[in-house]
């Protein structure tokens, strides 16, 4: 318990620094390195004998991507169509996810297809670091640290979903959701997080932490809902795949917590349909 803790209050402390104290090159010097410990662990979860090769295509494939969508120029010259289309491509995964769960565990021949696989966890893992260099670009001209609050604010509406989700199933859960993949997990807890989640956006909201994301609150609402639900798919895919794999954690980067993508599994889900989600809901991509 004591390794928890003190492990939770390091995450803590570094992550508020990552976002805040760090300027946007440092910044995604760090989300590259999440990115690279989350490819690194995704290998033997899709099937790999050996780590290395899936983190060498994801590297891969990000460099090409960058090449061609310069996240260097999100700053001064803007977020190019190529680079939100990048994101949306995310939704791909997340929507196609769910016949995946709902079938699980009677229908699990596709796991058995590393080129699947590999194209399932690209789609999971480059549309969140490019989504994420696209929030904490945002404004920052004018307010370096604008973009800092952005990324805090939707991540913090999944933590705030899964402490809702928590006490909401503990408490008044009696629905099983897909005990298969997550035997703890309630419709009653997906309600709550809703719900404790929404209370959350209303006062980050407020805490004018969404800058200019908050100019069409109904969009700003209605991607938060799916963003929620989605980061629950999210978290539910990787256990998915953990048990295919059958792997307890994805690593050990974390003691006491886990690996990478155990910390960043709902992320992974939520930053690209936040982002996504409220292009659509304001013309922007469509």
């Amino acid at each position: 318990m004591l390794t928890r803790i003190i492990t939770a209050v390091v995450l803590i402390g570094a992550t508020l620094a990552w976002l805040f104290f760090a300027n946007f090159e440092i910044f995604a010097i760090g989300a590259l390195f999440i990115y690279a410990v989350g490819a690194y662990e995704m290998g033997p979860l899709l099937g790999y004998k050996s780590r290395i090769p899936f983190l060498a295509v994801a590297v891969i494939v990000l460099s090409l991507i960058f090449a061609l969508v310069e996240p260097g120029s999100f700053i001064g010259i803007g977020v190019p169509p190529l680079a939100q289309y990048v994101v949306a491509a995310g939704l791909i995964v997340w929507v196609g996810s769910i016949p995946l769960l709902l079938k699980y565990p009677n229908n699990t021949a596709w796991h058995k297809n590393i080129v699947f696989n590999t194209i399932i966890a690209l789609l999971m893992m480059v549309p969140f670091i490019i989504g994420l260099l696209i929030l904490r670009a945002s404004e920052y001209g004018s307010d370096p640290k604008a973009g800092g609050f952005l990324v805090l604010s939707v991540m913090a509406l999944v933590w705030c979903a899964d402490s809702g989700a928590y006490f909401a199933g503990r408490f008044f859960g009696k629905h099983k959701m897909l005990p298969n993949v997550s035997p703890k997990k309630t419709l009653e807890g997906l309600i709550g997080g809703i719900v404790t989640a929404l209370i959350g956006l209303y006062i980050f909201i407020e805490l004018g932490w969404f800058g200019q994301y908050a100019i069409n609150e109904g969009a700003l609402y209605a991607a938060s809902i799916l963003t929620i639900v989605f980061s629950v798919i999210g978290d539910l895919v990787e256990s998915m795949l953990k048990r295919l794999a059958n792997i307890k954690d994805s690593g050990t980067i974390f003691p006491g917590h886990g690996g990478m993508l155990d910390r960043i599994d709902s992320q992974l889900a939520a930053i690209p349909v936040f982002l996504t989600s409220l292009y659509i809901f304001s013309g922007v991509l469509f």
